[in-house]
């Protein structure tokens, strides 16, 4: 979408009708359809859904013309000046209330195929709809709605009838009791809505609340074009030589030379791909052989091809499962494009924007510096050409249907590249309905996947970008895997398996990777007592400021170091290792988990040794308190029979783990999701799609008082709120606090019941605030480290 500067009409004196205080109701209806209609353009050439477009916009604040809502703009707007509210506090009713009438002003107006659709729209274009049918439990409305319709025949018609350009008899005869109720059986009788049809609604409701809230912005962004494939490629080999200028013996690496290959592979497939037929796309590719560069050149090739081909804009969204990562992919992202852009090191929101809870609201453009709700807007709505984010926030995107906070940006997935990195981290038992929804945005929205993982799940078909993978995987020796689940080991015993390994290897970089928090605080503790090794503890205790700096510490020590760490190292954390230990896990996890070592491919072979240990001799296993049992149990069988595993036997064992657990999982959920879509049921339809499986979903919150950094972020949090307090609230103020609160998301932890109870009496509370923090240490005695997290005796063994 080119450039957009503020699309209002000029003011004629003719039309006194407002809609905001300094924009009157023409002006403000005919500007968001102009915005949605050229959205619209950008990307479709279906002129008769771009009328739904139309009409849906122009009616969307129809009953914003009763004389009850222009005394109730008037009101406000001289209380904003004045202190007469001190005497005249006046109370307004529900008829000033706009989006019932207009609601039904765009079901009589729009065609049969789309009353529904476009009433649910804009009746819930300043919120989310529930369940559909809630929406028509009209039985207390018909007063107000009769009231409104005459009051606007009497007072406002002339001037709404020439906003609209035609005679609004029919519609007032509309409005009557037995209209009401034929519409409420109209909604009773939907009751097979099908994918494409819930998301049509989607993509129109996404359409009206973009153009709604651009359309009061003072200068609509920009958006800068896409950046071509050969960026990545540059900075790739520029990249490849430094490291071999470091390391000249790399030069011999068998992974080195796969990148390249791999690199040549992908590039002769994207030539060869043909986008009329083609939406899905893989890369399965070993750990540590360079995805995220391939995934960045494929996603700008498909760009620059849909551009070409079909002279659409396409925007990329890169998608991981972790905030961690992203920060990580992020920053290769600016790279690639400095290096090709003379160093430039100021790139513009329009270009890159990177969206989870810890980024800073800010937004800019090349001649723009937005602010306040400007800002937030334009940063939470992607408007921008290349997007990087979570898991979470996409597919909330994509399936929390009839959503505002999130739907608004649906509309930026049409013909989008969407790269889903690390898939495998997607539960099973959505399977089904993620397949469904990404056919649907394959098909209808011209939306191009592309899978990136060193396991690639059995999740739709794909045109394999590097279709000779099993070459790579079966002629790579990086690592030899060792199977002690054999026989079960406690973590007593463990402790000292490791200790001795350690004692021997002092020339050696250690990982063990547990799956608790009890238990990998526990062999930390062991292990800093009992070597003089450099001991590093990881896990989701540790703040994500500290467990950042620790993570960049292990890649760039000199000294090898012992690594102790819950899984949160599994996917994406760029280091390499010597000697990994692993509690048991599904095999997904026990690969990736090995991919943290020999990542370069050395001469010396890395070790991974997989342990089953139990809490006790009469303890459960670890791996049960985290994982389902039908996972784990499909590992033990696929590993029945192996002792020592090497790199090349990874893939098979790979395929057969994936197609048992397609067998096995259950998609009881999925099934659940498409009942309640057909129905029209979307909250229960959005609640029933959560990524963070609620059963492992932390209770408490805290945030942990680190540093001076934290110190004065509190500090000028209470400073906002007391100005509030005097002066009262503000977009800016809001804004501020926004911000605050995600820098102080840095230090945010959240734990188990256990584990908060045994600590709450050591907590501040912020008044005004529901944020409680944890200090260093409370007295003389220490309460938490970023060595080893919480200090306690009492920590629930469920976290992890």
């Amino acid at each position: 979408m080119k450039s957009m500067k503020n699309m209002s009409t000029s003011s004629d004196g003719s039309f006194s009708l407002r809609s905001h205080p300094h924009q009157t109701l023409k002006e403000h209806l005919e500007g968001v359809t102009q915005i949605a209609l050229q959205i619209y353009d950008s990307n479709n050439t279906n002129q008769s859904l771009r009328e739904i477009v139309r009409k849906i916009c122009m009616a969307h604040d129809f009953a914003k013309s009763t004389s009850f809502f222009q005394d109730y703009l008037n009101y406000h707007e001289l209380k904003e000046k004045t202190d007469f509210e001190k005497t005249d506090k006046r109370i307004f009713g529900n008829e000033k209330n706009h989006a019932l009438l207009s609601a039904f002003f765009a079901y009589w107006w729009l065609p049969i195929e789309y009353k529904f659709i476009g009433f649910l729209i804009v009746k819930r274009h300043h919120g989310s709809v529930i369940d559909a049918r809630d929406e028509v439990n009209l039985q207390n409305d018909y007063f107000n709605l009769k009231k409104q319709v005459d009051d606007i025949k009497n007072n406002h018609r002339n001037e709404v009838e020439k906003i609209y350009g035609f005679d609004l008899n029919d519609f007032f005869d509309f409005i009557n009791e037995k209209n009401i109720r034929l519409l409420r059986k109209h909604f009773r009788d939907l009751d097979d809505v099908d994918i494409s049809k819930i998301m049509e609604f989607n993509y129109l409701y996404s359409l009206l609340l973009t153009a709604d809230k651009l359309q009061l912005i003072k200068e609509i962004p920009n958006i800068s074009d896409q950046k071509p494939a050969f960026y990545v490629e540059n900075y790739k080999n520029d990249l490849r030589d430094e490291i071999l200028k470091k390391n000249p013996l790399l030069v011999g690496s068998e992974i080195f030379k796969m990148r390249d290959m791999m690199f040549r592979d992908v590039k002769k497939e994207l030539e060869n791909t043909d986008l009329k037929k083609e939406s899905f796309f893989s890369i399965n590719i070993p750990t540590g052989a360079g995805k995220t560069f391939l995934a960045y050149y494929s996603a700008l090739y498909i760009a620059e091809k849909i551009k070409n081909d079909f002279h659409h804009d396409s925007r990329i969204i890169y998608a991981l499962p972790y905030m961690s990562i992203i920060d990580q992919n992020y920053a290769e992202l600016e790279k690639i494009i400095s290096y090709n852009e003379n160093g430039v090191n100021n790139l513009k929101s329009t270009e890159i924007l990177k969206h989870h809870s810890f980024s800073e609201i800010k937004y800019e453009s090349e001649d723009v510096v937005y602010k306040n709700y400007d800002a937030r807007f334009c940063f939470e709505n992607w408007q921008s050409r290349m997007i990087t984010t979570t898991f979470v926030q996409l597919f909330n995107t994509i399936f929390k249907i009839g959503k505002n906070s999130t739907s608004h940006r649906f509309h930026i997935l049409k013909n989008s590249v969407i790269i889903l990195d690390e898939v495998q981290i997607i539960e099973e038992k959505y399977f089904p309905i993620i397949k469904s929804f990404m056919a649907t945005l394959a098909n209808d929205y011209g939306v191009k996947f592309i899978l990136v993982t060193a396991t690639m799940p059995i999740l739709i078909e794909t045109h394999e970008l590097i279709p000779n993978k099993k070459y790579y995987f079966q002629n790579l020796n990086r690592i030899k895997i060792y199977n002690n689940t054999h026989e079960e080991v406690t973590i007593d015993d463990f402790k000292n398996i490791v200790l001795n390994d350690i004692s021997k290897n002092d020339d050696k970089s250690f990982l063990i990777v547990l799956n608790t928090i009890k238990s990998a605080k526990d062999v930390f503790l062991y292990l800093r007592e009992k070597t003089h090794r450099k001991c590093i503890y990881l896990s989701t205790e540790i703040y994500p400021k500290a467990r950042l700096e620790k993570i960049n510490f292990i890649k760039n020590a000199s000294e090898k170091t012992i690594v102790i760490s819950t899984q949160l190292i599994e996917a994406g954390v760029d280091i390499d290792m010597d000697i990994i230990y692993r509690d048991f896990s599904p095999l997904d996890s026990i690969n990736q988990t090995s991919g943290r070592a020999n990542r370069n491919g050395g001469n010396e072979i890395g070790l991974v040794k997989i342990y089953r240990l139990k809490d006790g001799p009469d303890g459960a296993y670890f791996h049960s308190y985290i994982y389902p049992t039908f996972l784990t149990e499909i590992t033990r069988m696929v590993l029945e029979d192996k002792y020592e595993i090497s790199e090349n036997e990874i893939f098979d064992l790979n395929e057969s783990y994936s197609k048992e657990v397609i067998k096995k999982a259950s998609f009881d959920i999925s099934d659940d999701i498409f009942n309640y879509m057909k129905k029209l049921d979307l909250k229960k339809m959005r609640d029933s799609f959560e990524l963070i499986n609620s059963d492992y979903r932390f209770k408490e919150d805290i945030f942990i008082a680190a540093d001076d950094e934290f110190n004065r972020n509190i500090n000028e949090l209470i400073l906002v709120k007391k100005q509030i307090k005097k002066n009262g609230n503000s977009i800016e103020k809001n804004t501020a606090i926004k911000n605050l609160v995600r820098s102080l998301n840095q230090y945010k932890i959240s734990l188990n019941k256990k584990t908060y109870d045994s600590i709450k009496d050591s907590l501040y509370e912020i008044e005004d605030f529901d944020l409680k923090y944890l200090p260093l240490k409370v007295g003389s005695l220490c309460v938490y480290s970023e060595e080893e997290g919480i200090i306690s005796n009492n920590q629930s063994i469920e976290i992890f």
